[in-house]
């Protein structure tokens, strides 16, 4: 059975919670074969807070692998295409394993740095650096701030944020099958373009899915406040 990464719209905001979710799942569909079929729950809610956007952890059922990502209606068109759907790609970042237990087998918990297997399997990790500080909303979870900035998945919330190589190749090390390698650093406006243009051609698949399944679990994640404003993420222990 082919896996792939989909989405289920549970309410919206003028179609743009669905544009976002499309163009992230194409975008990791793109690059990835998930080791299981991921679903993620796409909603919003309202709150007068400073958060854009929030991420509950993810379960497993039936060999699928759900989430669920809500938008802040307060917030949304405050963001662009890019902004949406970048928060809606970091997220499902967590639901394939960034920062869950795999992912904190394969560096030194102290320095941030890779051990020797993990880099012997994908060199690019040798470059990289796991971020160490900011507390437990972004510490062991995310690239190092400092030194990759406006990374993907680096803990905080950026203006023309970019992929590293590395961010893709490291999914093999989830579990995941690699499709295809990011040649060098590459923006994500350019990669949420080409995503944007692709015909989804696997709807058979995603609705053989259990689409309408939830459970409600913890909040693993909170996005700020990203009017250039650097705000810490949340992420219970």
């Amino acid at each position: 059975m082919s896996r792939l990464i989909t989405y289920k719209i549970v309410s919206d905001i003028d179609g743009r919670l669905k544009a976002s979710a499309r163009t992230a799942c194409n975008f990791w569909n793109r690059f990835l074969q998930p080791r299981a079929s991921v679903v993620v729950r796409i909603g919003s809610f309202r709150s007068v807070s400073a958060v854009i956007a929030r991420a509950y952890q993810p379960y497993t059922r039936a060999g699928v692998v759900y989430g669920v990502v809500e938008f802040n209606a307060r917030y949304l068109h405050l963001l662009t295409d890019d902004e949406a759907a970048g928060t809606a790609a970091h997220e499902i970042g967590h639901i394939l394993g960034y920062g869950w237990s795999k992912w904190m087998t394969l560096f030194h918990h102290e320095t941030g740095l890779f051990k020797d297997k993990p880099i012997a399997k994908v060199p690019s990790l040798a470059k990289m650096l796991v971020e160490t500080d900011y507390g437990p909303g972004t510490e062991l979870s995310h690239w190092d701030e400092e030194k990759f900035g406006a990374e993907l998945m680096t803990g905080f919330k950026d203006e023309a944020e970019h992929v590293l190589p590395a961010t893709i190749e490291v999914a093999s090390l989830l579990g995941h099958k690699v499709l295809e390698r990011l040649p060098r650093k590459t923006l994500i406006s350019t990669l949420f373009a080409e995503a944007r243009a692709v015909q989804f051609s696997r709807q058979g698949e995603a609705k053989a899915l259990d689409l309408d399944h939830f459970e409600p679990t913890p909040l693993w994640e909170e996005r700020y406040d990203l009017r250039r404003r650097r705000r810490t993420a949340f992420k219970p222990r």
